[in-house]
């Protein structure tokens, strides 16, 4: 009898592990492109704020594994629509020229105007950015809409830079009275680049302005199927408040 209760628990490890194998053999592992400019997706450290979302996304589907490709804008649309370095691509813009299936709205930027406190500025709507010494990232006049063009395009103090931190640096230094852009981008530069200039930074010296609508992006899929159960997952963590939280991480 003790024979025959062996041989059947055997059996029943035996096969417990053979459905284990099979599951992880059954896993699907998916090149994910992405950008890298901080604070979205930071090649060094593997990590960012849309890399931490794109994770919590595919954590919620265990029958994925996952691996991000690093590369150019350019190359990742490329790559999307017929390229086979990657099956999933991060950060598309809906009006992008993409052959591809998108995801739902989940990658979120907010351009907003900033000003020191101590300069006291009431900026409460985009005519009030008449006159300002200004900075913004490079497009940003034929981007922001046609108010924003009215305000500034015959501002001799108006400038763009193709870089975003070095208009972060401008307004920490004092060399101008406003920066427009990303406020995530200015949060990053404000605790990872410029902890000093002439005396220490703190977050709470600089007002933030919202002017403009939030802007979203999505993630490109070459795969319906894939891309349907994410959509379910972004449901998911919309619901339940785990993407508000990875928002509110990078927050100062």
């Amino acid at each position: 009898m003790a024979s025959i209760l062996s041989r059947l628990l055997f059996s029943i490890i035996a096969l417990s592990l053979l459905i284990n194998a099979s599951t992880v053999l059954a896993k699907q592992t998916l090149k994910v492109g992405v950008g890298n400019f901080p604070p979205f997706f930071i090649e060094k450290s593997q990590s960012g704020l849309f890399i931490d979302i794109t994770q919590a996304l595919f954590n919620e589907l265990p029958e994925y594994d996952i691996s991000f490709v690093f590369m150019s804008n350019n190359r990742l649309h490329h790559e999307i629509n017929t390229g086979k370095m990657i099956d999933v691509a991060c950060n598309i813009f809906a009006e992008a020229d993409v052959n591809a299936f998108l995801s739902v709205p989940i990658f979120r930027y907010s351009d907003v105007a900033v000003s020191r406190k101590s300069d006291k500025l009431q900026i409460n709507q985009i005519s009030d950015l008449q006159n300002k010494s200004i900075t913004a990232y490079q497009g940003a006049m034929n981007l922001l809409g046609a108010d924003f063009k009215k305000a500034v395009s015959e501002n001799p103090r108006y400038s763009e830079h193709p870089r975003p931190s070095y208009s972060s640096y401008l307004l920490i230094s004092g060399q101008v009275e406003v920066r427009i852009g990303d406020i995530n981008i200015f949060w990053y530069d404000l605790a990872n680049t410029y902890q000093k200039v002439d005396e220490e930074i703190k977050p709470y010296d600089y007002s933030v302005h919202h002017l403009w609508p939030d802007v979203y992006s999505h993630i490109a899929f070459k795969d319906k199927s894939i891309r349907d159960v994410v959509n379910a997952a972004i449901t998911k963590l919309n619901n339940n408040g785990t993407i508000r939280k990875i928002y509110a991480k990078y927050e100062l």
